[in-house]
């Protein structure tokens, strides 16, 4: 991945380094981890990291990594989101929790979701994939529901990250409190796409 892919429409492309700090946020590497690769402070990867928000439009690191996943800048995504591109496949299965990417619909049904699934739900990532009636929402508890798709629809609104605390009922009827980050994907016009995130098991 080159600058040049990496640049903004009628913008700067990035330097070097932003292109660097870019890629290594989209490894999964945190900004001490990010500096030491680099050999440069901590302070210095923050600035980067804040040049490529402001470059990029986007209000949080995990909005960078699902980019550089996707392979496109963000002005580009004026369609359906495609599927991750091959070389962060390994990466997605491997982080502990379900990356997701989906559609902003009650059910939450999800176009793509990790490896990850199997440990955290019980079930394979192709069974709430498949079939819209096995939707990831289908395993919410019914007393989050309202709550959850109100946070979200609120954080949309605003072209902000969204955080959420809730219980799922997993394979075999187990239940599990589950942490949830995302952030939306729109248009150029500010249509909202579909959502994108991540889950993880939230031990109490």
């Amino acid at each position: 991945m080159d600058n040049a892919t990496l640049s903004m429409p009628g913008r700067d492309a990035l330097t070097e380094r932003e292109g660097q700090t870019l890629t290594l946020i989209g490894a999964g590497l945190s900004n001490k981890q990010i500096a030491r690769e680099l050999g440069i402070s901590d302070g210095t990867v923050k600035i980067y990291v804040r040049n490529l928000l402001r470059k990029f439009r986007m209000e949080s690191r995990l909005a960078l990594a699902t980019r550089v996943h996707r392979g496109v800048p963000a002005e580009r995504a004026t369609t359906a989101p495609a599927a991750p591109i091959p070389f962060a496949l390994g990466l997605l299965n491997e982080l502990p929790g379900l990356i997701y990417r989906g559609k902003n619909d009650r059910s939450w049904y999800m176009e793509y979701v990790s490896a990850g699934c199997m440990p955290l739900t019980g079930y394979p990532a192709d069974y709430l994939t498949s079939n819209p009636q096995r939707s990831f929402g289908s395993l919410i508890l019914d007393e989050y529901a309202d709550y959850i798709w109100y946070c979200v629809q609120c954080a949309l609104l605003k072209h902000e990250p969204y955080q959420l605390s809730y219980r799922i009922r997993c394979a075999q009827g187990r239940i599990k409190d589950v942490w949830e980050t995302g952030v939306g994907i729109y248009s150029s016009s500010g249509e909202v796409l579909g959502v994108e995130g991540a889950i993880f098991e939230r031990l109490v």
